[in-house]
């Protein structure tokens, strides 16, 4: 890389005026003069570092402040179990070794090149001339060293969305695959300035590179052949890896086996699977996706557009999450404010959810049509009554099989990772006291997991594990979201204040033929309390994660009752005339402009009556 690496210390040299203009949009030298600016470069070291080396902090290196003039650098730390942990990225324009520098302490954290990446060195006796003629530098340096810290403890670091996109072919056959250019045009729609490379460019310098990606917002670097020397190169260039593969082909070798992975620092690549038919079909077994091979899948099916339109949302950083929270009865509200989203045109992009917000989101990512959505779960729950095969209350009041039975009529045998549209549900790890996320495995079974109110259907296993409904420990799993998706998310919380009360003061004494009476007056009876009990713990959680959705729609649903399935009509109504209003109020999220703003920014919406 001859860029910078030319440029050494003690040299007379004319810089491009370009990389000048560059290195003073650096917060830190923002102020400094001119003459001291001149000195500064002539005393800097610069060198390249290509991508998955270590920045080795030794020596001269170990209480050195490097700025990060292209590329991009990766902190790491090592966790309790011994394993290197990605804790944040230092991008092009951004510095890094502050801490040491000031404290002047051993780092503690690993820093690596995430793709080929050029630096800047000022040792510390190049800082200390610098702030003896511009004190002003030091108090920059301590704003950066604040902010960090104040961004890392509360939780509000920003990650620098990827820009670089290498797609490697995983098959012969697949080099001309047109997939990039198809995104291209996609983000173009958007705004973006996006183009691809292909080999052609192999020959080009890095200068050359550099400059190419400056000028654009999203590059893709196309791979060709598996191990050639220009797949190489993108892979060291890309800050995100797409691996192309069709269903319908054998793969040579797994992708973690080939060569040029062995230079990537950190990250698992993505897997854009292409199926030669509309539908996703059965995904071969080479392809297993609970292998801890891929970061996340991507379904793209010949002739739907729409699945290319997601994906580009995804790179853009606008991908839409939906998390639907549990509630009885009260989820069909759901299906009214998902009417309500589609009529603004807002798109789902990915979708999440507990209990029953976990089925009516998994019909959506089956894209089921909203009224096929509807027509099912009314068919579920009200013209029948899944809950009605009572057993001895051993384990529980019912067996479950008429809930499984209905699961697996509706859904199939479908995996989650099958399904078209990116999917999870939560349920509660009895075994180990923690949420249990379903990313993958029979949908139907990950269902009932989730809808498993303790003391009222029988817990799911699996190995060796007490799954119960997600709702006791996670009932609005927008965290859960959050950690996958970094574009707007809405939330659906029917949960409401439940009104659950008995004015006896010896409720629950008094004999059967007694309980009876007032049990027909409106007093809580043994599944109304197990229902309560079985989210009641989560309450906590639901408010604090409640303020991590971008958008939340709440439902009023005054006097619905978490057992009302008669009820539908007025859930779904009530449902849609609370998302219009919230929508006429405060818009939808702006998923089809490019912007290097909020990824939560809206557009005004006025729903056509």
């Amino acid at each position: 890389m001859a860029f910078l690496s030319s440029f050494r210390a003690g040299q007379e040299t004319a810089y491009p005026e370009s990389l000048r203009d560059q290195l003073r949009a650096f917060p830190l030298l923002r102020e400094v003069s001119d003459a001291a600016f001149r000195r500064l470069l002539g005393e800097a070291n610069w060198f390249c570092l290509p991508g998955g080396t270590v920045l080795e902090r030794d020596g001269e290196n170990e209480r050195a402040l490097f700025l990060v003039v292209t590329g991009s650098l990766g902190v790491f730390v090592e966790d309790t179990h011994g394993q290197r942990r990605l804790v944040a990225d230092v991008p092009a324009g951004e510095t890094v070794g502050e801490m040491s520098l000031v404290s002047g302490d051993s780092p503690s954290a690993q820093l690596v090149a995430l793709r080929d990446s050029e630096l800047l060195r000022v040792s510390p006796a190049a800082f200390d001339m610098l702030i003896a003629r511009h004190p002003r530098v030091m108090l920059n340096l301590l704003r950066i060293v604040v902010k960090r810290l104040h961004d890392t403890t509360q939780g509000d670091a920003v990650r620098a969305r990827p820009k670089t996109f290498a797609i490697i072919p995983l098959q012969d056959g697949l080099q001309d695959e047109p997939i990039a250019h198809r995104l291209t045009a996609a983000l173009a729609d958007m705004g973006s300035r996006a183009a691809v490379l292909d080999s052609t460019s192999a020959d080009q310098p890095a200068e050359w590179l550099n400059s190419f990606e400056a000028a654009h917002d999203i590059v893709f670097y196309r791979g060709d052949a598996p191990n050639s020397a220009w797949t190489h190169l993108c892979l060291r260039q890309a800050d995100r890896i797409f691996l192309l593969g069709r269903t319908d082909r054998p793969l040579a070798m797994r992708p973690l086996d080939m060569p040029a992975f062995k230079e990537r620092a950190t990250g698992l690549p993505q897997l854009l699977l292409l199926h030669p038919a509309s539908t996703t079909g059965q995904r071969p077994e080479h392809f297993a996706l609970s292998d801890g091979l891929f970061e996340t899948h991507h379904h793209i099916r010949a002739g739907v557009q729409g699945d290319i339109n997601r994906l580009a949302r995804f790179i853009a950083g606008r991908a839409v999450g939906l998390v639907l929270a549990g509630g009885g009865a009260r989820g069909f509200a759901h299906i009214g404010v998902i009417k309500a989203l589609k009529e603004a045109g807002v798109p789902f992009d990915y979708l999440g959810g507990t209990s029953m917000g976990a089925i009516v989101a998994a019909g959506l990512a089956y894209e089921w049509s909203l009224e096929e959505l509807s027509a099912r779960v009314r068919a579920a729950f009200v013209e029948t009554n899944p809950l009605s095969d009572f057993t001895l209350p051993l384990i529980a009041l019912v067996r479950g099989r008429k809930v499984s039975n209905l699961l697996q009529e509706n859904f199939g045998d479908i995996a989650i990772e099958d399904l078209p549209l990116p999917f999870f549900c939560v349920s509660s790890d009895l075994t180990t006291g923690r949420i249990h996320e379903h990313r993958d495995g029979p949908l139907w079974r990950a269902l009932r997991a989730s809808v498993a109110l303790p003391g009222i259907l029988p817990p799911v296993t699996f190995n060796g594990h007490l799954l119960v409904d997600g709702g006791v420990m996670n009932n609005l799993p927008v965290d859960v979201m959050a950690e996958r998706l970094s574009g707007p998310i809405i939330a659906s919380d029917v949960t409401g204040e439940v009104d659950l009360h008995a004015d006896d003061d010896q409720y629950g004494e008094r004999p059967a033929w007694w309980l009876l009476w007032e049990r027909m007056k409106g007093t809580p009876s043994i599944v109304s309390i197990l229902m309560r009990s079985g989210t009641v713990g989560s309450e906590a959680q639901r408010r604090l994660v409640r303020e991590q959705a971008n958008y939340l729609f709440e439902p009023p649903l005054k006097d619905l009752g978490l057992r009302d399935w008669k009820s539908f009509d007025r859930a779904v109504a009530e449902g849609y005339a609370h998302a219009r209003m919230v929508i006429e109020q405060k818009g939808v999220p702006l998923t089809d402009v490019w912007t290097d703003g909020p990824a939560v920014a809206v557009l005004r919406h006025k729903i056509a009556v």
